[in-house]
């Protein structure tokens, strides 16, 4: 487009200089007319010099010529001596003029230079003749040229920056609502559910919006009657859970059970399984009120120290089964921490009994110290370690990490939702949780929590200064719920 106005652009112009000249040719034959009707040659002369004079040094001569039955006289006033000059009538010069009998146009060269002539007869009066440089008039040309592309340049960089600026408002108005609904699916694909995108228009991304909405919503729905079902499934399957576990402990208490090893064995296994079931069953229970937004939080100020102290103590016949140990690793002081005592033990449970499951040598450490202004605790194991590709996953429902188990030597099947359980756990007491992990060098679970406030912090010292490896029976009784919630993942 541009180059189609450049090239008309330059028709245009040498159009308007050649009707600029025809123009200036006739404006000095009506004043040639005008003069000669009163025999005013001077008049006609003055014109032609100061029309000289103001379009030079493009014009370099205006002259006249008189008809042969008058004299024959030929003159012209030239720009390069400011003179009049007289020629000879006889030359072909003038002659060729003096033939004319309408505007013509010629090329001659005058004094080695190439100029451009119009000449037109006046009437009777005679003829009238301008002289134009083709050295100057081509100058002129590439000038106004070179600003005419100077200005094509400037209008043509406005306009693709217009243009730009008005293809990133469109393809904003027509990506905006594909990225809320990118946005949306994102979320739905996380867990969240009912959410919804503004409809915006009827057109087809209008249309496709209020189909996402309806999907979400059928999703949700569906997700309710799942959380529904389970609910009811796992309330149904706890009664008579509890009656076979109460039975089968009972059954292990008879003698006629502990005299027949086939019979013992036997009820150890119902023993087992009905506590693997049960655990299952209170993992579902539990999932499903956190993601209900239905299990209730005590939170108040809790002395961690003691927490930790109590769940190594608790966990060290478990993990001298298998030649591990397990120890807490707390400071002298510690402030107190806002949390809820009994989802943190349920938490400590599942992530110490994992370290336990997935660990063949040395031990389990829990530390607890000040990190970035938060209570940090982490669950630290030597054992077989998780591989890099499955750290984002690990707390994912009902991820086994499969290739983990693999290499412990004695495995323990689990149902994958105890992590799960421990993710919503800690963000529903303003906490955070992830996992560092490195193949075959043990796995570090770390949570944060925030402080209580200072005026309920204080913490008396009851250790020596210093750290200390706690492996003493704790102060306090660890509840029933704690030895009920060692989950497995």
């Amino acid at each position: 487009m541009m180059a189609s106005l450049f090239v008309y652009e330059k028709k245009r112009l040498r159009e308007d200089m050649a009707q600029e000249q025809v123009e200036d040719l006739n404006k000095l034959a009506r004043v040639c007319e005008d003069t000669m009707i009163v025999f005013d040659e001077p008049a006609l002369l003055k014109y032609a010099r100061s029309l000289v004079e103001l379009s030079a040094p493009k014009l370099l001569y205006a002259g006249f010529i008189y008809p042969v039955d008058q004299s024959g006289v030929s003159w012209v006033w030239r720009h390069n001596n400011n003179r009049i000059v007289y020629m000879d009538p006889l030359s072909a010069d003038v002659q060729a003029v003096m033939g004319a009998h309408e505007m013509n146009r010629r090329t001659l060269w005058m004094d080695g230079e190439k100029i451009v002539e119009l000449f037109r007869p006046v009437g009777k009066y005679g003829y009238v003749r301008l002289g134009y440089s083709q050295r100057v008039v081509d100058q002129i040309f590439r000038q106004t040229i070179a600003k005419s592309i100077q200005r094509f340049s400037v209008v043509g960089l406005i306009s693709i920056a217009f243009g730009l600026v008005l293809a990133n408002f469109f393809s904003a108005a027509m990506s905006r609502p594909i990225l809320k609904l990118k946005e949306a699916a994102d979320a739905i694909a996380h867990g969240k559910k009912g959410v919804h995108v503004v409809a915006v228009g009827r057109d087809e991304l209008g249309q496709l919006s209020g189909t996402f909405n309806h999907m979400s919503d059928e999703l949700a729905k569906l997700d309710r009657l799942k959380d529904d079902f389970m609910s009811h499934v796992t309330h149904e399957l706890r009664s008579p859970l509890t009656s076979i576990i109460a039975t089968a402990e009972l059954m292990s208490e008879m003698s006629k059970v502990n005299n027949d090893a086939k019979l013992r064995r036997s009820v150890d296994r119902l023993i087992f399984g009905s506590e693997r079931l049960n655990r299952l069953v209170d993992n579902i229970l539990d999932l499903t009120r956190l993601e209900a937004g239905k299990m209730p939080f005590d939170i108040r100020p809790v002395d961690f120290r003691t927490v930790l102290t109590e769940m190594a103590d608790f966990f060290e016949p478990r993990a001298m089964e298998k030649g591990l140990t397990v120890r807490a690793v707390v400071p002298s002081e510690f402030p107190l921490v806002l949390a809820d005592a009994e989802r943190i033990r349920q938490v400590l449970s599942n992530l110490i009994y994992n370290a336990i499951k997935f660990t063949n040598k040395g031990g389990v450490t829990l530390r607890l110290h000040n990190r970035n202004g938060m209570a940090t605790v982490e669950v630290q194991d030597t054992g077989v370690g998780i591989a890099a590709s499955n750290l984002k996953t690990v707390f994912e429902k009902f991820e086994c990490l499969k290739q983990t188990s693999d290499r412990v030597e004695k495995p323990v099947p689990g149902s994958g939702l105890g992590l799960n359980i421990v993710l919503n756990s800690i963000k529903a007491q303003n906490g955070k949780i992830w996992v560092e992990s490195e193949l075959d060098k043990g796995s570090s679970f770390i949570f944060q929590l925030p402080f209580a406030p200072a005026e309920k912090s204080a913490v008396t010292a009851s250790a020596p200064s210093g750290t200390v490896a706690v492996a003493v029976p704790p102060t306090t009784p660890v509840p029933a719920f704690s030895a009920a919630r060692s989950q497995r993942v």
